[in-house]
């Protein structure tokens, strides 16, 4: 997980060898399924999830609770996952870099604004949160921090996908029309990626919180590269008194800030 996406399918990489190892390739199976779980699962119904039995996975799933990966409530015998994967992630230079940079402006921001905000960064095909500031409020939108989302249904996601290379960005979108998602949807990507090209950030109606105005902003690095994206969910409220044009250019001057921290010239 990093902010440009490391790790991610490149058709232009070439093939390298790969060698069958059965004891890391379990626990990997593992740790990649339970991401998708956020129920408690015992042994027994892990194994049939996914396709094993219980003796082939036992001893993977106590070492993975030995090691901090996965743990039990109290008086439970279901496993979940712990955010360890995302604690490790955090310890990457990059991440824990941007982060910091991040950090100081989003704090200033939220209360500034009366809004919540939050920071993103494209992790395959999804966002994924690496930073969340909660509104001063007591009603207020937040995002839980590591959570992921399909880059298309986020403003976040979609202005990241705006400054990729267009190859890339051709095979987001087959990808997409592979999962069957509609071409009028695939279309409206394209077009929403073309107006932030146009005015360097996005500002919509959620796709996900009726009510919600999202205020998407990129995040550039020294090299000029777009590696995060800001977002401020702007909840209307008679206790938000700040006005959303005005909570738009604290925003985008935020985003720019954390640009420049990251070595961005004229913050991006």
């Amino acid at each position: 997980m990093s902010p440009r996406g490391e790790g991610d399918d490149d058709d232009d990489a070439p093939a390298r060898r790969v060698y069958p190892v059965p004891a890391a390739e379990k626990v990997l199976d593992i740790l990649e399924f339970m991401a998708d779980r956020a129920e408690g699962l015992t042994a027994t119904e892990i194994a049939n999830l996914m396709g094993r039995s219980v003796h082939e996975i036992y001893r993977v799933l106590l070492l993975l609770q030995a090691r901090g990966y996965l743990y039990q409530r109290a008086g439970s015998d279901g496993y979940r996952l712990t955010l360890r994967l995302f604690d490790l992630a955090h310890r990457l230079p990059s991440v824990r870099r941007l982060s910091e940079s991040a950090l100081e402006e989003l704090q200033d921001l939220a209360p500034r604004t009366l809004q919540s905000c939050h920071l993103g960064v494209l992790n395959g095909h999804e966002l994924l949160i690496v930073l969340q500031v909660d509104s001063p409020l007591p009603m207020r939108y937040s995002v839980v921090l590591g959570a992921k989302f399909d880059f298309a249904e986020t403003s976040a996601g979609t202005v990241l996908f705006a400054h990729l290379p267009a190859p890339r960005q051709e095979r987001m979108l087959a990808r997409m029309a592979a999962e069957g998602r509609p071409a009028a949807e695939i279309a409206q990507v394209r077009a929403r990626a073309a107006a932030i090209r146009a005015t360097g950030h996005e500002m919509r109606e959620s796709l996900a919180v009726t009510g919600v105005t999202n205020i998407a902003a990129p995040v550039f690095d020294h090299m000029g590269q777009a590696v995060a994206a800001m977002t401020v969910p702007y909840v209307p409220q008679r206790a938000a008194t700040v006005p959303l044009e005005t909570v738009r250019d604290m925003a985008l001057a935020a985003a720019r800030r954390i640009s420049a921290n990251l070595g961005a010239q004229g913050g991006g």
